[in-house]
């Protein structure tokens, strides 16, 4: 097993649209740690508490499920922790903003997180005040977890051009402020040269740790498929085209809709840091999936992601749904979900 490792492996949860069931997603955390993973951060943008309506206290049972998947990860043996969006702080938060947030932290706090994430991606309305106003929030968190490891995702975390187009022009001076006034024990998120990186290396990750520093955790957007074109399709290899090593301090991957296909995309991750040799995953992928398949999805899997769904004809379609019948379990099913349309991206899970 290698020693060069970053302290953080795992997943993060980040995505739009149809979430996990509660049940399996606690069910993970053992598949999870099986494959070696370390660290789960639960962060999909349709949980309204933790974005659309983060100023509002969590009711009892959002506060039951959060602690029961605390409880299902840490005893899997992962770090376990939450991905907090406050929108509108782009434009600016007022005193009672600020009080709900330091009460919503504090009911995170009563959870005992290993990890908080303050999120400030896919938010508009950047101006001068932009960065001033996201550290400011992130020094109320520090006031409430001053020993819980916080990460920061910045609104612009790539320099993807598709993010200026999306959000609006980078404010000038915002990496800058961001470079003289973040506090170097706060880990930074980054995706890579691009949102969804293909490819990412040393270089890639020497230049990103010269501009948000040295505690850099990757948020790989692998092989999550939430938006108007990836929804299109399945990602089911291992994660690929990677530099791992010591230069990072995290290497979180974002999953599919699909949380049991996800598990052939993530055991990528696995091999990258040889958590567990090439037997063993493939071992626990065949626990999880089923051995024929698993065999089936490997044989698919450049297909459904090179060709879109709408162009799978409806005689292929129905083909493979008469094949998908024939394998028992969760696997099979949300692949034939994904066939009938269920996935589908809709405009509507847009949070902001």
């Amino acid at each position: 097993m290698a020693a060069l490792t970053p302290p953080l492996i795992g997943v993060v949860e980040g995505f739009y649209g149809r979430a996990w069931d509660p049940i399996e997603r606690n069910g993970a955390a053992k598949w999870f740690a099986a494959l070696g993973l370390n660290t789960y951060l639960y962060a999909p943008k349709s949980q309204r508490y933790l974005r659309s309506r983060w100023r509002d206290p969590f009711p009892e049972v959002e506060l039951s499920v959060l602690g029961e998947m605390a409880s299902a990860y840490r005893g899997a043996g992962l770090r376990w922790g939450l991905g907090l969006s406050p929108l509108g702080v782009n434009q600016g938060l007022g005193s009672p903003d600020l009080r709900a947030l330091r009460s919503k932290v504090a009911q995170i706090a009563a959870l005992k997180p290993d990890i908080l994430a303050l999120l400030f991606d896919d938010m508009s309305h950047s101006n001068e005040l932009t960065a001033p106003r996201q550290l400011e929030c992130l020094t109320v968190v520090q006031e409430v977890l001053p020993d819980t490891e916080l990460i920061v995702c910045p609104t612009y975390y790539s320099s993807d051009p598709v993010l200026e187009e999306v959000f609006g022009p980078i404010p000038t001076g915002y990496i800058d402020y961001y470079q003289r006034h973040l506090d170097p024990r706060v880990a930074v998120f980054w995706t890579g040269p691009k949102v969804c990186s293909s490819v990412i290396g040393q270089s890639d990750i020497e230049v990103a740790k010269q501009q948000w520093g040295e505690r850099l955790v990757l948020w790989d957007n692998y092989p999550v498929n939430d938006g108007r074109v990836r929804s299109q399709h399945l990602y089911l290899k291992p994660l690929a085209a990677r530099t791992g090593g010591t230069l990072l301090h995290g290497h979180l991957c974002n999953p599919m809709n699909q949380l049991h296909l996800s598990t052939l995309g993530l055991s990528g991750l696995s091999a990258l840091y040889q958590q567990r040799s090439n037997e063993q995953i493939e071992r626990q992928l065949a626990e999880i999936l089923g051995s024929d398949f698993r065999a089936w999805a490997a044989e698919h899997a450049e297909r459904f992601e090179t060709v879109r769904l709408d162009d799978l004809g409806h005689r292929e379609r129905d083909a493979l749904v008469r094949t998908l019948r024939q394998f028992k379990g969760a696997a099979a099913r949300e692949c034939m979900a994904w066939l009938a349309g269920e996935y589908r991206f809709d405009p509507a899970c847009l949070t902001e």
